[in-house]
């Protein structure tokens, strides 16, 4: 990996670097990406894309609800007290 171009990294997560003979390495702990340049793009455009889907806010239709969560389990031998 010493002839790679490091394109970007990032601390204690991974990093993206090209060989000479052109493809990107994608590197992270438990993953390893191998893409040519073309694939990279339609790669970066896909998360580029699901990064948007899941930064937007949800919208909720109404008022919103509210739930009662208890730190008691529920159990036939452990009656709720009322």
């Amino acid at each position: 990996m010493e002839d790679h171009t490091i394109l970007a990294t990032e601390e204690n997560f991974g990093a993206v670097s090209v060989c000479p003979g052109g493809i990107v390495h994608i590197n992270l702990a438990h993953l390893t990406l191998k893409l040519l340049p073309a694939d990279f793009e339609k790669f970066s455009d896909l998360v580029a894309k699901a990064k948007l889907n899941f930064a937007r806010p949800k919208r909720t239709e109404g008022k919103p609800h509210l739930q009662v969560v208890t730190s008691e389990p529920e159990s036939d031998d452990n009656p709720r007290k009322t």
